[in-house]
């Protein structure tokens, strides 16, 4: 008997043994630094979606895509990193907003100034690949390749037509003509009103990127804007014409730099802990906020495809960033195109505290319209690039009305009530006229309610902000005349302004808190058994949400380029 004991005592211990030594292999594997070499260069391959931080990936899958969050803090150290001579970019296929290309054309100018130089190569693609090439010191276009940088284009979806066939009908009301956001289901093509505002921000767009290539190509505006207006032409005319400096291959890169270096991918050097380019007992919190508004937490996608930016995710971490004495001032860096107006609210009041305990800047990315705008109120400073998409200072409200397909499928319903009311937002029936007055009034109390909040955070009159509200988008160039945002500028620059704010010296260090906050292997494996958390509204719920628009401060339109 005490032999059995023994021997079981021994394989128990055995198994823990060699899950102790297979748990220590796999945290070797995946946190061993890859190894840098002296005098190398640093090699950003940049192609597909560019968000604001990169999806929790585990550990040694492939495919994870590269972040503003990772360009900003990794060039920041490369910077300072003696064994890191300079940059590689190769670029192709890049589908993201104008805004975000500025924002990493000033992080690569900034890596520049600590005089290390910065090479581009345009594999192919179009204004938005050449646009983040031309801050580079050298650009070098594929021979073989394709360069189309004619303009900008933009594309707006109409499904009222496809929706009827189907049965279903869009019942729903906007406060403001630009208010479009529901065109995309009631309408068979643009409004005047729709097309307006969608030409005159492409035109403002259009004009920054051509501006921005002026000045870092050290050309005429005017002649820049000539040779786009007139691309596609033949790659020898790029060159005559000084907006790229030479044809060639990927290899040719090297023979514009100094001396011939071995190359780290960023990836890799991204995965390296020192140097560090912010250290300090003061810390200033970075906090990134994408994707569409809704309550719950964060993750996952909405119904529409958009990243989901949950407000008890959000507003938790605007908690803890107010309640962490280390951290003196807070950026809150946000892409969002708006969504549910309670949602919005949540967030504002979280960030109307933390505002009242220490600064806090807001820095937009590509977008930040609509509940986007809302959740910047609270700030004592707003930063946008010239291409930004925000303003949207309005309100859509409604339903979906599913009778016609329910007909189809030989589904019926019938409505109990305890009140007139109770069942005004079924699916099942068109809003009745008392009923519609009840939306609208709803609608009309929340944009009031936002015109006040934007006339107190910008210092101007009701009357003035509804001139330029009423749902109407703007890019950042027009918002900084209109007085809806402080100053053109970057993430550094709202870090800069929230250093300032925070009293704190240049001559002193200082250390930053970045949220969300990497996950652990071990995290990502307790997150991965805890699918609730992960995903906390199942899809039957989202369902149940989109079925009707709840009071919703969204972006009148969704803007396509090309």
């Amino acid at each position: 008997m005490k032999r059995s004991v023994l021997i079981a005592l021994l394989v128990v211990i055995v198994i823990l043994l060699g899950l102790f030594i297979i748990g220590g292999f796999i945290y070797l594997q995946f946190n061993q630094e890859p190894y840098v070499p002296e005098k190398a260069y640093l090699k950003i391959d940049l192609a597909g979606s560019l968000a604001e931080t990169a999806p929790t990936r585990f550990p040694g899958l492939s495919g994870a895509a590269i972040s503003i969050n990772d360009l900003w803090y990794n060039l920041e150290r490369a910077a300072k990193d003696e064994r890191i001579k300079g940059v590689l970019l190769r670029v192709q296929y890049l589908e993201t907003g104008f805004a975000k290309i500025e924002e990493i054309g000033q992080l690569l100018k900034k890596f520049a100034a600590s005089k290390k130089p910065v090479v581009a190569f345009i594999v192919d693609g179009g204004l938005k690949e050449y646009y983040l090439a031309s801050f580079a010191g050298k650009v070098i276009m594929f021979k073989g390749g394709c360069l189309s940088i004619s303009g900008i284009g933009a594309e707006a979806l109409f499904l009222k037509n496809t929706l009827s066939k189907l049965g279903v009908q869009a019942e729903v009301f906007h406060i403001g003509d630009y208010k479009t956001a529901s065109n995309t289901f009631t309408e068979e093509r643009m409004t005047p009103a729709h097309r307006e505002s969608t030409q005159a921000l492409i035109d403002d767009l259009y004009q920054a990127v051509i501006s921005g290539i002026a000045a870092n190509r050290k050309l005429d505006g005017r002649e820049v804007k000539k040779i786009l207006d007139q691309s596609p032409l033949p790659q020898e005319e790029y060159v005559k014409s000084k907006l790229i400096d030479a044809l060639g291959y990927e290899d040719d890169m090297f023979q514009s730099l100094p001396a011939k270096y071995p190359e780290v991918d960023f990836k890799s050097y991204a995965k390296t802990s020192s140097p560090l380019p912010f250290s300090g007992s003061k810390k200033i919190a970075v906090i990134f906020a994408s994707g569409e508004i809704n309550m719950g937490r964060s993750g996952g996608q909405s119904l529409f495809g958009g990243d989901v930016l949950g407000a008890d995710t959000l507003a938790g971490q605007l908690r803890r960033a107010r309640n962490n004495y280390a951290v003196k001032a807070v950026v809150l860096r946000i892409d969002s195109p708006g969504g549910s107006a309670v949602a919005s609210d949540v967030i504002l009041r979280e960030a109307e505290l933390l505002a009242q305990k220490k600064p806090l800047v807001i820095s937009m990315s590509d977008m930040a319209a609509s509940g986007g705008y809302w959740i910047s109120l609270s700030s004592r400073k707003i930063f946008a690039q010239a291409q930004t998409i925000t303003g949207s200072i309005g309100v859509i409200s409604g339903k979906f009305v599913l009778k016609g397909l329910y007909d189809k499928l030989g589904i019926s319903k019938e409505i109990v009530k305890t009140s007139e009311f109770a069942g005004m937002y079924s699916d099942y029936q068109l809003f009745s006229e008392r009923e519609k007055q009840k939306v609208m009034a709803d609608m009309q109390r929340i944009y009031d309610e936002f015109l006040k909040k934007v006339a107190g955070n910008r210092k101007m009159a009701v009357a003035e902000v509804d001139k330029i509200a009423r749902g109407r988008v703007w890019s950042g160039q027009a918002a900084l005349k209109l007085n809806l945002i402080d100053s053109l500028g970057g993430l550094n620059d709202a870090l800069a302004e929230a250093r300032k704010l925070a009293r704190i010296p240049l001559s002193e260090k200082f250390g930053v808190k970045i949220y969300p906050q990497k996950k652990s292997f071990f995290d990502m494996i307790f997150e991965l058994a805890d699918a609730k958390a992960q995903n906390p509204l199942d899809v039957q719920t989202r369902l149940q949400v989109y079925k009707r628009f709840f009071p919703a401060m969204a972006m009148p339109f969704t803007l396509t380029c090309y």
